[in-house]
This record gives C-alpha cells, structure tokens and sequence, in this order.
C-alpha cells in the first residue's frame, strides 16, 4: 500500500522561511559538501563492523545505562 506524505501548507510554508533564515545567517551551510573519508583503517573500521553484529555494542550502552542513568540518553 502505497502512502503518500504531504506537509501541512501552513507548516511548510513556516519551515521554508525558517530554513532560508537559517541560511541567510549562515547556520545551514550550504554544498557541495567535501566526501566523507573515515579516519580508521580497514581493520579497525572490520573490528566495529563486527561489534556492531554480534551485539556487542548493544549489550555495552545497556550496561551503562543500566549502571549510570545519566549517561543513557547522552
């Protein structure tokens, strides 16, 4: 089932004046954006991929939420 999604035309109207503000003021940078180059190197980048998939990471931020409630929306 197809959905079709639509902005109020007030509300657009409002985020389009707001985006340009911010654009005018220089808070919305505008492209072309340099490409993205990791900093990691491919066995670093393979050892995070992998923790990311065994569940790794996931059972670490429970951990910390779990023993610090203040870090767990940070």
């Amino acid at each position: 089932m197809a959905m079709r999604l639509h902005l109020d035309p007030e509300l657009a109207s409002v985020v389009e004046r707001a985006r340009q503000r911010a654009v005018e003021s220089g808070e919305l940078p505008r492209g072309p954006f340099r490409p993205f180059q990791s900093r990691l190197s491919p066995q670093e980048a393979e050892v995070i991929v992998e923790w990311l998939r065994d569940g790794g990471y996931d059972d670490a931020i429970a951990q910390i939420a779990a023993e610090d409630p203040d870090l767990a929306n940070q």
